[in-house]
């Protein structure tokens, strides 16, 4: 009986391994295509934003040796936890703000698209302490600047 528990504790284990962001991004679009109808890719993300390897080891060949996070919103992946979490809290509020307006909350005349945090003041606790920018395709929140105007 001890044996088969010391197996079992055994198959279990998951060796740790290096990954970049870029193969993180990989093993979750191959992920993704797994899912059965109905299962939403936020299945993997913890409530802080971390992404729940344990559905990804058979991808990447183990466990990555340091955390990555993805916004629940825009399912985009970061290594810094703060950009998963105000890139969310962002888009929620840029589509209440676009509920209840009509208006994208962009700052005018910027040809980026850059959000305006004023207009978002009643829909966020606190600002962002970098810019975000609006995509004009899917409205979706994105910390990237374009390196062009859209």
């Amino acid at each position: 009986m001890f044996s088969r528990w010391k197996k079992e504790k055994e198959k279990k284990k998951v060796r740790t391994i290096k990954v970049t962001l870029e193969e993180v991004r990989k093993a979750i679009n191959d992920y993704s295509t797994t899912l059965p109808e109905g299962i939403s890719l936020r299945s993997i993300i913890k409530d802080n934003n971390e992404i729940d390897f344990t559905f990804l080891y058979d991808i990447l060949g183990g466990k990555p040796d340091r955390p990555f996070y993805m916004s629940k919103e825009t399912f985009e992946v970061y290594e810094d936890q703060k950009y998963a979490k105000y890139v969310d809290v962002c888009q929620v509020a840029c589509d209440q703000y676009w509920l209840e307006t009509g208006i994208e909350p962009l700052t005018p005349g910027d040809p980026y698209r850059k959000i305006n945090y004023l207009k978002l003041q009643n829909y966020l606790k606190e600002k962002p302490p970098f810019d975000l920018y609006l995509h004009p395709k899917d409205q979706m929140v994105t910390h990237r600047a374009p390196k062009e105007e859209y």
